[in-house]
């Protein structure tokens, strides 16, 4: 989960504080949220994030002073699924049972090396221990296949076959019982943020670098006009690049997993850049203006089918500020595509059992 650096970085900021993490491990039927999703409980009392709409916060907040108090990890099982007032939440009737996992958490210094990987573009996986003296345990492996251990308490190459499987199934939260340590493991993706690269640094563009960094994306802004490519306009912007768009790719590398919005309002411009990516796929793809414009970019080839043209979700956008929640909506969806993938294989096999 990417809210897991946003909440690294709250208790970098006040590293003698201490707190609760609370994660969902384990859903099954319909829920607020999916397994991986965080809150925060901090010594000051103060709550970062949400885990359900607010039928389990005030309980969580108790049962985190528990944790807090012996500094031992729990789990706890909400039934949501109960419509009368003898269920959880006076007949919340979600449809949905929700298992939570509660640990102590403080800074360490390993969470600097975690830190840097994520603002690196690099997802980390995390094993922590549940039970017994390896609840201390918390290794890192990052998908280069460097470790970080903070323990020493157990031999890396015996969670080497379950990493492996973990990646296979493409899961974000997976608990693993290790005969070897007769104890069970709690393994976990915690996501980069994306790099969004915007060609284009006009009016149009500010609230899109606005929502896409308030929506856990990295917005990097390339125009080589620095009246308009500038931090007074752009403050939420990773990174200001005041070049021409052929410039910047000829010097830098797009990765494959980024998202890319052609946003110039020059045709030639565009023609240039739609040329270059039809060639050089990112995850996502981007063209303002009509589908027949790019059409015209791109003539005499095809439009690809993975172009989004014309950008964004169709809810009858009207001016920039409509248009950039439609642009969001649509790249949330697509970085979301993998869980939406996940959650039908995992209804699919529970229908076929």
């Amino acid at each position: 989960m990417r809210e897991f650096y946003n909440y690294l970085k709250i208790l970098k900021s006040n590293q003698k504080s201490s707190g609760v993490i609370a994660t969902v491990i384990e859903v099954i039927g319909s829920s607020y949220r999916h397994e991986g999703a965080k809150m925060l409980f901090l010594q000051d009392g103060s709550q970062h994030g949400l885990i359900s709409g607010g039928c389990l916060e005030e309980d969580l907040k108790i049962q985190a002073e528990e944790v807090k108090t012996h500094q031992i990890s729990k789990t706890i099982t909400y039934d949501l699924q109960s419509e009368d007032d003898m269920g959880w939440g006076q007949g919340a009737g979600c449809n949905g049972r929700i298992t939570v996992l509660l640990e102590p958490f403080q800074w360490q210094s390993i969470f600097l090396e975690i830190m840097s990987e994520l603002e690196n573009g690099h997802d980390v996986i995390s094993i922590r221990g549940m039970t017994g003296e390896f609840a201390a345990v918390r290794l890192f492996i990052t998908m280069e296949g460097n470790w970080v251990d903070s323990s020493n308490l157990v031999d890396l190459s015996s969670m080497e076959k379950y990493i492996r499987e973990f990646k296979l199934n493409n899961q974000s939260v997976a608990i693993r019982y290790v005969d070897e340590y007769q104890s069970s493991f709690i393994m976990e993706l915690f996501e980069a943020k994306e790099k969004l690269f915007i060609f284009g640094a006009g009016p149009d563009v500010e609230p899109i670098v606005r929502r896409a960094a308030e929506f856990d994306f990295l917005p990097v802004v390339i125009d080589p006009r620095e009246s308009r490519c500038n931090a007074v306009n752009f403050p939420d912007a990773a990174w200001l690049v005041n070049e021409h768009p052929e410039r910047f790719l000829d010097d830098n590398q797009v990765e494959v997993n980024s998202y890319v919005l052609i946003m110039t309002h020059s045709f030639t411009r565009d023609q240039q850049l739609v040329t270059y990516f039809s060639e050089n796929k990112p995850k996502y793809l981007g063209v303002l203006g009509p589908k027949r414009r790019t059409e015209r970019l791109l003539f005499p080839k095809k439009v690809p089918e993975w172009f989004h043209s014309p950008i964004g979700v169709d809810i009858d956008a009207e001016g920039a500020e409509e248009i950039s929640v439609s642009i969001l909506a649509e790249l949330i969806q697509v970085r979301n595509r993998q869980r939406a993938l996940n959650k039908k294989r995992k209804r699919v096999k529970s229908e076929a059992v």
